[in-house]
């Protein structure tokens, strides 16, 4: 998977910056995210494709949701107990 570290882009990095997220972890979940061509996904999903915990994947997709670059789509009844998972996608970010 390839991917940039680096962004010009001043709203971005405000926003990035403003939910504690790097570009480079940014980035690599884009790439994901057009490599797999998903329109949608979990935290779990992110979590499994970018060998990290699901608590950090919920986290950073806290973070962006707060800062506006991801946007909740729905949730996904996993079993009859336990919470719902959030379904996100990514956002366009336009300069």
């Amino acid at each position: 998977m390839a991917y940039t570290f680096r962004s010009n882009d001043k709203e971005l990095l405000d926003k990035l910056n403003q939910a504690n997220i790097s570009v480079k972890t940014y980035k690599k979940i884009e790439a994901l995210i057009d490599r797999m061509g998903w329109d949608g996904f979990t935290s779990s999903d992110l979590a499994s494709h970018l060998s990290m915990t699901v608590r950090n994947a919920q986290r950073i997709m806290s973070g962006l949701s707060e800062s506006g670059l991801v946007e909740y789509k729905g949730e996904e009844l996993q079993s009859p107990r336990g919470r719902p998972r959030k379904n996100l996608y990514v956002k366009e970010v336009t300069p």
